[in-house]
């Protein structure tokens, strides 16, 4: 990576040129760094979901992994089926909420990617708005993705 620190937004084609170069820091950076208390996306679904997201906006490169979960099934919504080892276990945020949610909801607000776990029905039947049950707010390091990347290329 260059010695410049990445401080603007690259085009679209650009990120996605730099998803492609740096796909495997990015998985690594999301587990060990933003999901570290929450839980792991596995290998194949990340590698599945960067090859089908759309981005339709230039961003900044640091911010990209925190973005990639608002793109998720193309609005940031997972739904409890969905959330298992096989795609993204969220088993740690579990334990710690331990309540009942039907879907998993991410967003980005400020300098945080919120995760809401959120539920649309009781007992079956829909209610009129969904319930936040449980939010958990996982600060954004506007430059980590970067010093991520420089250390790791720097040890191999």
């Amino acid at each position: 990576m260059q010695k410049d620190k990445i401080v603007n937004t690259l085009s679209v084609k650009k990120i996605k040129d730099f998803i492609q170069k740096n796909s495997n820091f990015i998985y690594d950076y999301i587990n060990i760094e933003i999901l570290k208390d929450v839980g792991a996306i596995n290998k194949g679904y990340f590698t599945k979901v960067i090859q089908e997201i759309d981005i339709k906006e230039n961003i900044n490169p640091n911010i990209l992994p925190y973005y990639i979960f608002t793109l998720l099934f193309n609005e940031g919504k997972v739904d409890y089926t969905s959330l298992r080892n096989e795609t993204l276990s969220l088993n740690q945020i579990n334990k710690e909420a331990s309540t009942y949610y039907n879907y998993a909801r991410f967003s980005l607000k400020k300098d945080f990617l919120f995760l809401e776990l959120m539920q649309c029905k009781i007992g079956g039947m829909p209610i009129d708005e969904d319930i936040i049950k449980f939010t958990k707010k996982i600060p954004i390091n506007s430059i980590g993705l970067e010093e991520f990347i420089d250390k790791k290329a720097y040890k191999l």
